[in-house]
């Protein structure tokens, strides 16, 4: 699958989109982010934005080790 940015005419492949969007990240919730499975990029921020939350909630510097793998049913 690719993503088209018509006005722009710029043709991007959805891994690339994933990898630009972690680079953008703090290391804290990327850390735990790449640990995840993903295959949507919507997955990817709904994990980015939880673990921030997260992190924010705790006043933490850095987010607690997840088991689990997130799964959007």
């Amino acid at each position: 699958m690719k993503i088209v940015m018509i006005q722009a005419n710029v043709v991007e492949d959805r891994k690339a989109i994933m990898t630009r969007f972690l680079n953008g990240l703090n290391h804290e919730v990327v850390n735990v982010v790449e640990l995840q499975h993903y295959v949507e990029l919507e997955d990817m921020v709904y994990m980015a934005t939880k673990m921030k939350k997260q992190i924010k909630r705790r006043g933490e510097t850095r987010p607690p080790f997840i088991l689990s793998t997130y799964s959007s049913s």
